[in-house]
């Protein structure tokens, strides 16, 4: 007898917000933007978000090209009461992108500087901060506060100068709990200070030790990330399209994934993980094509997907593909390179090509080897390889970042059957079970279609394998 199938209907209701949030108004000065406003109507709007909320409130910005980054700057970010501690305030533009800052002040475009915090909807580039990220979750400048629970969703890092979303913390404030989903890094790195990357997490401390995940970067697409001739002193050593770096410095011990992101064309690594000790982190579902193009590195660690001294990193169903069989000056260009020491890494079930050859390297790392289930030799053959520079993104009347970049969704499409399933998929609109999906975001009313929301729990599905049509409502 064959094994039945059954058609499976979920009521999962998550509210838009507390039934007792706000909305409120924000614009620039020459909006009519004043602090001193009551912020309650579009007529009297305030100009910073420096107010006490309660998470679920709305801050609602108008549609204007004439912001100013001092408005958002540390300090700029007002107290969030949110007992649950599992949800946030909202600083959202109107109308997706068109609430654009041109930052010339030295301080980056968005520095959330409190916590339970989510920005959406916004466009930043950055002239003068040399080491300023454009969207950054960092304590005040010189403080010992804690930063944890910010949400980057949904907005365009357009030129920047320190990076286009980072995360940092030092050894005496920590910054936890941080998601950036869903948002787009593009030529981020341009300032000379320190060496940087499109999308950074760096030195960490956890703000508890409650099991899960506490670093979430997922849907986000990041290219053209190259560092200038020198930068930190010395020739570039960064460019990465998403680093995960120095996890080691403040011992951090919390989950950390990456899932399904594509990164392309950046001048290192497309995901690259160094210096973990502690650390689970999971490299999942991201899409690595071409990177590794900056030649005067200083460097010899190059893979598209890259563990650099890295333990307890698992990755797997990757889609990889090199474009030169060279890259970081003249070293081989590997899909996958992990360096010793690679204590409990995992590099199993992913789908990686380069037509060198150089399939995969784990640099004399002392018992560890690929697998199993790696797809390593077989062209992906994807749809159209985008260009050397695909140029600034320009998502015009788009509603969305997944949409204003379907056309490079759609170029990195696999046409090899082989390689359906690994990499880059488009989110589903369906609820599902993920065990590394952040279970405090499901209580976060995050843009539709920027990642496929993981919040039902394994007891709620039946105890079969062959489940079809499974429907939340």
């Amino acid at each position: 007898m064959g094994m039945k199938k059954f058609a499976l209907s979920i009521v999962f209701t998550l509210l838009a917000a507390p039934a007792w949030a706000t909305t409120y108004y924000l614009a620039p000065a020459s909006g009519g933007g004043n602090d001193s406003n009551n912020g309650t109507s579009a007529s009297a709007p305030w100009q910073t978000p420096k107010h006490p909320l309660n998470c679920g409130d709305v801050i609602l910005a108008a549609a204007s090209s004439a912001y100013n980054d001092l408005s958002f700057n540390t300090g700029n970010w007002g107290p969030v009461s949110c007992p649950s501690g599992n949800n946030v305030a909202w600083l959202k533009c109107a109308t997706f992108d068109a609430c654009k800052i041109a930052s010339s002040n030295g301080d980056g475009c968005m520095y959330v500087s409190a916590s339970y915090w989510g920005v959406q909807g916004w466009e930043c580039g950055t002239t003068a901060a040399t080491e300023e990220a454009c969207f950054q979750a960092v304590p005040p400048y010189g403080g010992s506060t804690s930063v944890h629970h910010i949400v980057f969703a949904n907005n365009v890092a357009n030129g920047c100068q320190g990076g286009g979303f980072a995360a940092y913390g030092n050894s005496t404030y920590n910054v936890d709990y941080v998601a950036i989903v869903g948002n787009i890094a593009y030529d981020s790195v341009q300032g000379s200070g320190e060496c940087f990357s499109g999308i950074n997490i760096a030195s960490p401390i956890p703000s508890d030790t409650v099991a899960g995940t506490h670093f979430y970067i997922a849907g986000n697409f990041a290219w053209n990330n190259f560092e200038p001739a020198t930068c930190a002193g010395g020739p570039p050593t960064d460019g990465e399209g998403i680093v995960i770096d120095s996890l080691d410095v403040n011992s951090y011990t919390q989950q950390v994934v990456v899932k399904n992101n594509i990164s392309f064309l950046n001048a290192s690594s497309g995901v690259k993980v160094v210096a973990t000790t502690k650390a689970a982190i999971y490299i999942v579902s991201n899409t690595s094509y071409g990177n590794n193009r900056d030649t005067s590195l200083n460097q010899t660690l190059c893979g598209e997907i890259t563990l650099q001294s890295s333990n307890n990193t698992s990755v797997y169903y990757n889609l990889v593909r090199t474009i030169a069989s060279t890259g970081c000056g003249p070293y081989p260009n590997y899909a996958f390179f992990v360096q010793d020491p690679c204590l409990g890494d995992a590099v199993h079930n992913n789908f990686g090509y380069s037509a060198a050859e150089y399939n995969s390297d784990s640099a004399s790392c002392s018992g560890f080897t690929f697998g199993p289930n790696n797809t390593f030799g077989t062209d992906p053959d994807f749809v159209s390889a985008p260009p050397s520079n695909p140029g600034a993104p320009n998502c015009g009347r788009a509603t969305s970042v997944p949409k204003c970049m379907a056309t490079v969704v759609g170029d990195l499409t696999p046409r090899a059957a082989s390689a359906a399933g690994y990499g880059y998929q488009a989110p589903s609109a369906v609820q599902t079970y993920d065990p590394l999906f952040p279970q405090w975001l499901c209580n976060v009313n995050l843009p539709a279609g920027l990642v496929t929301m993981g919040c039902l729990s394994k007891s709620s599905l039946p105890a079969t394998p062959d489940i079809t049509d499974v429907t939340v409502q």
